[in-house]
């Protein structure tokens, strides 16, 4: 069976595009899964990250220079892999950024709760909605919540706006953990962590479980 293409996007930096990409990608690879993550972004943090230790367990490569050709150079390598993770520069109207859309079965869009983010990612709302209505018609996009803080009233205030965003809310949910950047620093899947991470092991094994269901695969 082809690859299921994943494609992480948002307009602003530091929404935790990468680190949704990672993780989620280190925990296909610990299910058994084959996994590619496609590092567009000219930043290469996911290589950087998957370079920092050894035997993260999924394919990352730098395919920043491909930029609208990404859907092409992917096309190629959907039989080798069960899952392809795209990491997308912070640029909604960019050409990777539409390449990406255009090959992709699901884009996750990582939001932090704070007004700020929110009015960033209406720009990626319309480069999906473009995607869908022009090469795309398939793709399901969902919102990710990063670095949920749930206890605070303006993470409520700005989670009970989120329905009206136009995409629909993964219930699976990110909150902000030093395990996430501990996975980073050390190269490493959020499993690796063993016990010490169990809260963080949960949340992402949430997420990947979701994303799965959304790609019945």
């Amino acid at each position: 069976m082809s690859a299921r293409v994943i494609a992480v996007v948002n307009q602003k930096g530091g929404a935790g595009k990468s680190t949704l990409a990672m993780l989620l990608a280190g925990s296909l690879g610990d299910d058994g899964r084959r996994v590619l993550v496609a590092d567009a972004d000219p930043q290469n943090t996911s290589l950087r990250w998957a370079g920092a230790g050894e035997g993260f367990p999924a394919d990352v490569e730098d395919l920043s220079g491909e930029e609208g050709k990404l859907h092409k150079h992917l096309k190629k390598r959907l039989e080798a892999y069960d899952y392809i993770v795209i990491d997308t520069p912070p640029a909604a109207t960019a050409p990777v950024t539409a390449s990406a859309l255009r090959i992709a079965h699901l884009a996750l869009v990582p939001v932090i709760p704070s007004p700020p983010d929110m009015w960033a990612s209406l720009r990626i709302r319309e480069a999906i909605q473009a995607a869908v209505a022009d090469k795309n018609p398939e793709l399901i996009a969902r919102v990710v919540v990063n670095q949920a803080q749930p206890n605070t009233v303006l993470a409520r205030e700005v989670l009970a706006l989120l329905p009206e965003f136009g995409i629909p809310l993964l219930a699976a949910q990110l909150k902000s953990r030093t395990a996430y950047r501990q996975c980073a620093a050390l190269g490493a899947a959020v499993a690796a962590l063993g016990s010490r991470a169990a809260l963080a092991h949960f949340e992402v094994e949430a997420l990947r479980r979701e994303v799965q269901f959304l790609l019945a695969v």
